[in-house]
């Protein structure tokens, strides 16, 4: 009978210090049912202490915890280590969305005769990885359009150089440039300027393939990255779609605004056997575009 009182009064013991804990605890059974879950577990988790204990940890939350990945930690992995540490899970919960967690498990020796337990604590990293998520985005796009920047479309035109080599196709690159926007600008102040910067951006976007890229170069400025293509006919089609879509009438704080762009046109690898040279090609293509009158393609030529 002492030994039943030592026994419940460690295991007493044990919980209150589980409850100090700040992240969530679970305590299973080598049958990976419940045993004992810390406060924050409930908290975070949104699951009623009358369906916890005694459950499988599969079936909690109306099996909520049926995951995979935690399948393969608790059953395959843990079995053969006395800890694994910092095994990532991501996981859609019907109560509390989209989680991402680190577990880290252990197995714990009681006492001699009697069966190990494991005990998984979970670290909620969902913020990190959505900061790390946003800094990336950031990192790789515009902040006004959200459209690639000039890193990721350097990226983006390799990818599809690349193809390119491999399949033997070709890769149009566009320079679009619109024009007069400093006058818009200059006359009806910024805020407008970059109004219209984002309505072209989600027309341009609207007019692409998914595996098409447009980028804000700088300024008033475009690329669009057309790969896998068999002649230089769709990138055409798209630039007299461009022009045709830039026709109707925009609306800005009352104003009412006709878009117009100069667009070049080079094709890889017709018209330049690296990214730099078609980049430099298409520029001056788009140039020969606005001396010509502007609102207009025009399509790279060697001199």
């Amino acid at each position: 009978m002492n030994g039943d009182k030592t026994v419940t009064k460690s295991f007493e013991y044990a919980e209150s210090i589980i409850d100090t804990v700040r992240e969530p605890l679970i305590v299973l059974d080598q049958d990976l049912r419940v045993v004992s879950v810390n406060r924050s577990f409930y908290d975070v988790f949104k699951v009623k202490p009358d369906e916890t204990v005694g459950q499988r940890i599969y079936d909690l939350g109306n099996k909520q915890w049926d995951i995979p990945r935690l399948r393969e930690l608790l059953e395959t992995i843990l079995p053969g280590r006395i800890a694994f540490d910092n095994y990532e899970v991501q996981h859609d919960f019907s109560t509390i969305g989209r989680r991402a967690m680190l577990l880290n498990a252990r197995q714990i020796e009681r006492r001699k005769g009697i069966p190990r337990i494991i005990l998984l604590a979970i670290e909620d990293i969902t913020a990190r990885k959505e900061m790390e998520q946003e800094i990336k985005r950031l990192a790789y796009h515009d902040p006004l359009t959200n459209l690639p920047n000039r890193m990721l479309l350097t990226d983006r035109l390799n990818m599809a150089k690349n193809l390119s080599d491999r399949n033997r196709k070709k890769v149009a690159l566009m320079m679009l440039d619109l024009d007069k926007f400093k006058e818009i600008n200059d006359t009806l102040g910024h805020h407008v300027g970059d109004q219209l910067l984002q309505v072209v951006a989600k027309k341009l976007t609207g007019i692409l393939r998914k595996e098409d890229t447009v980028a804000r170069f700088g300024g008033d400025e475009f690329v669009l990255v057309l790969p896998d293509q068999k002649d230089v006919q769709n990138a055409l089609k798209v630039a007299r779609k461009i022009i045709d879509v830039f026709r109707n009438e925009v609306v800005l704080e009352g104003h009412a605004l006709i878009i117009t762009s100069s667009i070049g046109i080079a094709i890889y690898p017709d018209h330049g056997e690296d990214i730099d040279t078609i980049m430099k090609n298409a520029d001056r293509a788009m140039y020969r575009a606005k001396q010509a009158g502007r609102n207009q393609y025009h399509l790279y030529e060697a001199v």
